[in-house]
């Protein structure tokens, strides 16, 4: 799993916000604050706070596990697999395991 600093976090947001195919100015409106908001957190001038990151999470519809987690590599089907795969027994882990091992 990659570092995630500061840096890693700005650019998941514009990452996350594009994949949403919202703009900086929307992006800013819908989370209530100056249309040029997101402009100044992605361009470093304005730090990003938690409950600003968390609130962002919601309108972007991901999770903030998805966003520390998965970051670009974020796909709902995995995700949705990867909850499906967590409710099985140990012993059907292990036989989806070993067919996806027969499958590469």
């Amino acid at each position: 799993m990659k570092e995630i600093n500061y840096d890693e976090v700005i650019k998941r947001v514009g990452y996350f916000r594009t994949r949403a195919n919202l703009s900086l100015r929307e992006t800013s409106v819908r989370l209530g604050y100056n249309p040029q908001f997101m402009k100044t957190i992605e361009n470093g001038t304005v730090t990003l706070k938690v409950k600003t990151l968390l609130d962002f999470c919601e309108i972007v519809d991901i999770t903030p596990q998805d966003f520390f987690y998965l970051g670009e590599e974020y796909n709902k089907e995995d995700k949705n697999i990867l909850e499906l795969f967590s409710t099985l027994s140990n012993e059907n882990k292990q036989i989806v395991i070993d067919l996806i091992k027969k499958l590469k």
